[in-house]
């Protein structure tokens, strides 16, 4: 250490010299803590927000599922009136009655679609924001 005082000055000057040495390690030692707490405080919102992203995929993943179920459903039920329709064996009012359930469900099975749409678009755009 000291190779690194110059040999020039007097006991007081190096003394004083030693002293902003010491200072200024003192500063950059007080910088280096406060980024190492911060880099501490960074990682952990990362690793909540990496949580969150996670249980909103998660809840993402099962309200596309139900939705699609809900759709197989639907249409299962719309073929079914239908066949019973086609069949013969329905009176004309049950027929009626079908054909008005058949247009209920189309239209049930437009509303789920138009949904999950929206929720694969935010789903997508949200995963675009992430990414910038």
């Amino acid at each position: 250490m000291m190779e690194l005082i110059p040999t020039h000055m007097n006991l007081a000057d190096r003394d004083i010299y030693l002293i902003h040495i010491e200072k200024e390690i003192d500063i950059r030692r007080k910088m280096l803590l406060e980024k190492h707490k911060k880099l501490q405080r960074i990682s952990k919102q990362n690793h909540f927000l990496e949580l969150v992203k996670q249980d909103y995929k998660n809840y993402h993943d099962i309200i596309l599922q139900q939705k699609q179920e809900q759709m197989r459903a639907l249409e299962l039920l719309n073929q079914y009136i239908g066949d019973l329709t086609k069949s013969g064996k329905l009176s004309k009012y049950n027929i009626k009655d079908g054909i008005y359930e058949q247009r209920k469900i189309l239209h049930e099975i437009k509303k789920i679609k138009c949904s999950l749409d929206e929720l694969i678009q935010l789903n997508n755009q949200t995963i675009d924001h992430l990414k910038n």
